[in-house]
């Protein structure tokens, strides 16, 4: 995302700038290229963050990327630059600088590890045992699409909110592209009244009239080619083993002869399997969850859920996944968000009372030529052509 490249900018150049004032004493000469250095390795930190992540969102520690490289980058830059470069009476104390900084840099990385404890409501019904035969796709009928088009019951108004996006070398789109990852996150954002006790249903369907809509013929999209919860916290979906060995995450189950939709809880559950050790079949490079999910062994729940993890009002919560997208069309992503003393996680569908639900269309298209976005153009003319220049500028400044 646009914003997070510039968000590491930022944070590379002031990161630069602070060596300036602390390194030269706030010599004007090493100001120029000091700061062109840190707003580029700033700025190609992020390029690369949203590269390899999808870029939706920056955990504390991730702020320390730009910091880290830019103080690199710009000590290097410094001692390129003619003598004399570090001000005498400071360069005696700059290393006990450095060590200050790199030691609260590393306390935030480890600040922001540390779960926060919520309010919790423990459950009482325990749903260990369910028998369930796992479906990786369906065909929606006229009676599923009148139960997915129903008006939510907005009990308690919550927003839902989507950001996704494919990350290319040299381009980012919000569509999807063929053999490539589309990254989202859906973000939650609870106003008026705690959500007590909160659970989501997430699908992704084909919409194959192209209508916009959840419609008869529509077909669930191969729940393998997707994953959602990759980002640490309390929100827990369904995984499957087979005989004890880890198989695949699970969004749709056939419970007594009828289809149920999933629920992905925000709480804690029993543990019968440790899920973040394993790794399940979710997309050509796999699936290892973040978090201890609901675990099932073939067609039996062997975990239940023990507590709720309260959203207070005026907060929200989000979810990150991604979708492998293995051929073009459009489709369309169902988010469903409920409360469990209003409905019950386990029923049929069509005992289904969300209290605010989403439908998010997206397309994917072939790969073709890539055009190279803005983010990544800027990136390109920093590195190609603003440091060697500054640098060549600034040094024929001290030779005059």
């Amino acid at each position: 995302m646009m914003e997070t490249t510039i968000f590491f900018g930022f944070l590379g150049l002031a990161t630069a700038i602070g060596l300036w004032l602390i390194a030269t004493e706030g010599d004007k000469k090493y100001l120029f290229p000091l700061a062109v250095a840190g707003l580029t390795t700033g700025w190609l930190t992020g390029l690369v963050w949203t590269y390899t992540t999808g870029g939706l969102s920056v955990p504390l520690y991730a702020t320390t990327f730009p910091v880290i490289v830019s103080t690199i980058v710009s000590t290097l830059v410094l001692f390129y630059l003619p003598a004399p470069r570090i001000s005498e009476r400071v360069g005696s104390n700059l290393a006990k600088v450095a060590v200050i900084v790199f030691i609260l840099l590393a306390f935030f990385v480890s600040y922001s590890s540390i779960p926060l404890a919520g309010t919790t409501i423990p459950e009482t019904a325990d749903y260990t045992g369910i028998t369930a035969q796992s479906v990786r796709t369906f065909t929606v009928n006229d009676e599923i699409a009148e139960a997915l088009s129903a008006e939510p019951t907005n009990q308690i108004p919550i927003e839902i909110t989507a950001l996704k996006n494919t990350v290319s070398p040299l381009s980012t789109t919000e569509d999807g592209i063929v053999g490539k990852y589309l990254h989202f996150k859906i973000t939650f954002s609870v106003s008026r009244y705690d959500w007590a006790k909160p659970y989501i249903k997430l699908l992704i369907f084909e919409d194959k009239d192209g209508n916009g809509q959840i419609s008869a013929g529509d077909t669930l999209y191969t729940s393998t080619n997707y994953k959602v919860i990759l980002n640490a916290g309390k929100w827990r979906a369904n995984v499957k083993y087979v005989n004890g060995v880890p198989a695949e995450e699970i969004f749709v189950a056939t419970i007594g002869g009828e289809d149920v939709y999933l629920p992905i809880v925000h709480g804690t559950t029993s543990v019968w399997k440790d899920d973040t050790r394993y790794s399940f079949a979710n997309t050509p490079e796999r699936y290892k969850p973040p978090n201890d999910m609901l675990s099932w062994n073939g067609n039996t729940l062997m975990e239940t859920i023990q507590s709720f993890e309260v959203i207070p009002a005026g907060s929200s919560s989000s979810i990150e996944g991604k979708i492998y997208c293995s051929k073009e069309g459009k489709y369309l992503m169902l988010v469903e968000a409920f409360d469990a003393r209003f409905s019950e996680p386990f029923a049929h569908w069509s005992e289904d009372k969300p209290l605010s639900k989403e439908v998010i269309p997206f397309e994917v298209k072939p790969e073709q030529r890539p055009e190279v976005t803005i983010d990544w153009t800027v990136g390109l003319i920093l590195t190609a052509t603003c440091i060697p220049a500054t640098i060549l500028y600034a040094r024929r400044w001290w030779q005059q």
